[in-house]
């Protein structure tokens, strides 16, 4: 697919299904639980929502998904979207939302890394959660989510890449995207709960994103 037009598919989830048991392809979780279909929306009808529930006990780390592949022919400039918080009770200190971009097999990977990625930290934290060798943190919003309105981001993902990582993707087997809410490093004591949304998402030229 080409980079002249947004190459995320159901980009504002107005065409999946309202079954909660059904799959809204091509967007998908790497674990349980799966994304919800959500009428809390920031146009239409629809948007994804993450449900994280996790009672006082739970420890360590747990990723709740929300993912897309895509294979375009050219590295697209611009993500851009909008998320929103709702029910946020921080259980750990690193809890957080993040989009991360990761491109895999690329020709001009740096360092023959089989993947590298830039993290996308939206909120929750203000510093570096872990570290991982084949990524790079870059940080959007303020450490305490907003709650109950609609957020919007927007990232020149392309350059990023360029100053982040010396190079613009090449030759890549595919790229994903992953629109998350997270915790690491969590300790017994406190449960952790947040319900997010996403919406309106785009991934291509730079006059076609969702946010100016």
């Amino acid at each position: 697919m080409p980079a002249t037009e947004n190459v995320l598919g159901i980009p504002d989830f107005e065409e999946c299904s309202e079954s909660p048991s059904s799959p809204c392809l091509p967007w998908f979780a790497l674990k349980p639980p799966n994304f919800a279909l959500s009428d809390v929306a920031q146009s239409g009808a629809h948007s994804a929502m993450l449900q994280m529930r996790e009672d006082e006990s739970a420890t360590g780390a747990k990723v709740f998904y929300l993912v897309q592949e895509v294979l375009p022919s050219e590295f697209p400039e611009v993500l851009s979207g909008f998320y929103r918080v709702e029910n946020w009770l921080r259980g750990t200190e690193k809890q957080y939302l993040q989009f991360v971009v990761i491109v895999f097999g690329a020709a001009n990977a740096p360092e023959a890394y089989s993947n590298f990625q830039i993290r996308y930290i939206l909120t929750g934290i203000d510093q570096d959660p872990f570290a991982i060798s084949n990524a790079r943190f870059v940080y959007l919003g303020e450490k305490e989510p907003t709650i109950g309105e609609w957020v919007p981001f927007k990232v020149n993902v392309k350059q990023d890449f360029i100053d982040l990582w010396g190079v613009v993707p090449e030759n890549y087997e595919r790229v994903r995207l992953l629109y998350e809410v997270r915790y690491d490093d969590k300790l017994p004591g406190a449960p952790a709960e947040a319900d997010v949304f996403y919406d309106d998402l785009h991934f291509g030229p730079a006059e076609g994103a969702t946010v100016p």
